[in-house]
């Protein structure tokens, strides 16, 4: 999909059990090419973000954090916040990373769980194992966006992003995003927005690497 994403963000999970109508699988194959085939002319963009941390755990701070987000297909993302880099890693530990739908495939095992009538759901099970057992993904099936994730770790945490969309120029972003992270030794919740859209800028590869 091409783009979701600070999704941006983090994370609520319905586990193996979901109640509602069951779709053919084939309807599985159906949504993901729609969800490839959003925003076929957006190949990047930039915008301001603020977040609003609440840590629940050591050193329980609650800092407010201000920088440019940066998004390029198919799945590149950098945030540089204006404020010391020791606030700004606080962040780093609860941003997941969000896979394109168009790379689902080759990076997961993807299973339709099925569809209530407005939103469908997917599990994704990692090809290569680590921290991450599973991602629940709920799909809206009006507009193929993703409105929620729930990461699932291994040692029995999860987070869990929720997110909703605005459109530019026929361009579904994500504008806003709430999570809860919760994982042995640490909790927070997190509130996130995005203005100032500028899309296709030129953002060289520079941007994306690790500092």
């Amino acid at each position: 999909m091409k783009h979701l994403r600070f999704c941006a963000f983090l994370f609520l999970l319905l586990g193996e059990a979901f109640c509602g109508a069951r779709q053919p699988v084939s309807a599985s194959g159906d949504m993901l090419a729609r969800m490839s085939a959003l925003n076929p002319h957006l190949r990047a963009y930039q915008a301001a973000i603020h977040v609003d941390i609440a840590l629940h755990t050591f050193p329980y701070i609650s800092p407010s954090l201000d920088g440019m987000y940066y998004h390029k297909e198919p799945s590149k993302d950098k945030i540089a916040f204006n404020t010391v880099p020791a606030i700004a890693a606080q962040f780093n530990k609860i941003y997941p990373h969000v896979e394109s739908p168009s790379r689902w495939k080759s990076v997961f095992v993807v299973t339709n769980q099925g569809d209530d009538g407005s939103q469908t759901t997917f599990k994704l099970v990692p090809r290569i194992r680590g921290r991450i057992d599973h991602i629940t993904v709920k799909v809206d099936d009006k507009t193929a966006t993703i409105p929620q994730m729930t990461w699932n770790y291994n040692d029995g945490g999860f987070a869990t992003l929720n997110q909703t969309f605005t459109q530019i120029k026929g361009n579904y972003i994500a504008n806003s995003q709430t999570g809860h992270v919760e994982v042995p030794n640490y909790k927070a919740d997190v509130i996130s927005s995005f203005s100032n859209f500028k899309l296709n800028p030129p953002i060289p590869d520079s941007v994306f690497k690790q500092n």
